[in-house]
C-alpha cells in the first residue's frame, strides 16, 4: 500500500479535481461536474470551464463544512489534507481559544449557505 503524503487544502483540491467526473445534462443544457470521492459534491454550469470553477469552490465548501462537523476528510489519489493529520492534538489551551474564535466567527457573521 502506498504511503499517505499530508498535503495543504489547494493540492488536495487539485487531487480531487483529477476525479472529477463531466456530464452533459440529459434536460437541460448544461454541465455537471461530480466528485465521486467527497460524498453530494457535485455542481451544474452552462459551460465546462464554468463547471470547474464552481466545482472547485464546492470542493473547498465541502472540506471547511466536513472539518467543521468533525467529519473524516477522505484519502484522494494517496494525498491526506494535512489539517486532519493534526486532529485531536490540540492542547486545551488551543481548544479554549479555537472555541472562542468559532463563537466571535458564529456571533459577526451575517450570511449563511442554506442547501
Amino acid at each position: 500500500m502506498p504511503k499517505e503524503r499530508l498535503v495543504t487544502l489547494r493540492e488536495y483540491v487539485q487531487e480531487a479535481l483529477k476525479n472529477a467526473v463531466y456530464e452533459k445534462g440529459e434536460v437541460l443544457d448544461v454541465i455537471i461536474a461530480e466528485v465521486p470521492d467527497l460524498p453530494g459534491c457535485f455542481v451544474q454550469g452552462r459551460t465546462f470551464e464554468e463547471a470547474r470553477e464552481d466545482l472547485i469552490d464546492a470542493i473547498e465548501l465541502w472540506v471547511m463544512s466536513a472539518l467543521m462537523d468533525g467529519d473524516e476528510i477522505p484519502v484522494i489519489n494517496g494525498c491526506r489534507l494535512a489539517v486532519t493529520a493534526q486532529r485531536g492534538k490540540v492542547s486545551g489551551a488551543g481548544k479554549r481559544k479555537a472555541n472562542a474564535r468559532a463563537a466571535t466567527r458564529t456571533h459577526s457573521q451575517t450570511a449563511s449557505v442554506g442547501f
